[in-house]
């Protein structure tokens, strides 16, 4: 009975630590939500409370500002080509350190990984002079190639994880049977590693669409700016309207918890099947 009790005891505990852990995970959302129903003159009455009279003029504030289109375009441009390319590298440099037996190889592989260390922060001048040396200032291409950048040491460590795991006699008959690297990569590594893919692909896909300090840098205030960068141009110098910002700030979360909602068993199966590795 004691041994019952305890256990009892212990799941109990568990379960009020994980509503906790809910509770302050989903508040900013919720309050965010609320915020965004509420006039600017009843956010100030009662900031935590629930809306008297809910209203939607602040969404459709934000569409007027923003220009919603325009901005939702140039994040899915930058978003989808930062992942593709990202990815990509990611597979080539993984199957290059693990399946290509070549000197420096292990030296090319901790020098990717150490690069996880680096704070963004830290490089962010550097990245923006040879943005501006390239030419691609205010350019799609620039914040493609710096999501590229950032993305692929992570990629490549977790890749290289499950490429390792492949035999290296299939690799060999593989390439008796006449393939090549690109057939051996895509037609045999790939389906392999696909709960990685899919796992690697949501998790840059939700950092490149939410990241703020990269698009600011190098797109600034131009036309190609992304709907993060617009949400935060919503905020005016000396005044601030809450409700109006998280309405931004909601327009511009819902393509995530999409892709999240219809994705979430891939990123689930990618998660375990990496740690089980």
């Amino acid at each position: 009975m004691n041994r019952r009790h305890s256990a009892q005891i212990g799941r109990y505990l568990l379960v009020f630590a994980l509503v906790v852990v809910a509770v302050a995970a989903l508040y900013p959302l919720l309050f965010t939500v609320v915020s965004s129903l509420k006039t600017q003159t009843g956010f100030a009455r009662d900031p935590l409370g629930l809306p008297a009279g809910i209203t939607f003029e602040n969404y459709v504030e934000a569409f007027k500002r923003m220009n919603m289109p325009r901005l939702l375009l140039n994040s899915i441009i930058t978003t989808v080509g930062g992942l593709v390319l990202s990815v990509l590298a990611a597979m080539l440099i993984a199957y290059t350190v693990t399946k290509l037996r070549f000197r420096g190889g292990k030296l090319v592989f901790l020098f990717i990984i150490i690069t996880l260390t680096i704070p963004s922060q830290a490089i962010i001048y550097p990245l923006y002079q040879t943005v501006l040396d390239l030419g691609m200032s205010g350019e799609y291409q620039g914040l493609i190639l710096a999501y590229a950048a950032f993305g692929l040491p992570l990629g490549t460590y977790q890749l290289a994880g499950y490429f390792q795991q492949v035999p290296d006699e299939l690799i060999e008959a593989a390439r008796v049977d006449g393939a090549g690297h690109f057939t051996i990569l895509f037609r045999l590594l790939a389906p392999i590693a696909t709960p990685a893919l899919a796992a690697l692909a949501i998790f840059n896909f939700v950092w490149m669409w939410n990241d703020l300090l990269l698009p600011l840098v190098i797109m600034g205030g131009s036309d190609s700016k992304t709907l993060m960068v617009g949400v935060s141009l919503l905020s005016g110098q000396y005044d601030v309207s809450v409700p109006l910002v998280s309405a931004g700030l909601i327009v511009a979360l819902l393509p995530v918890l999409i892709i999240y909602l219809v994705f979430q068993r891939q990123l689930v199966s990618g998660a375990l099947a990496g740690s089980g590795r």
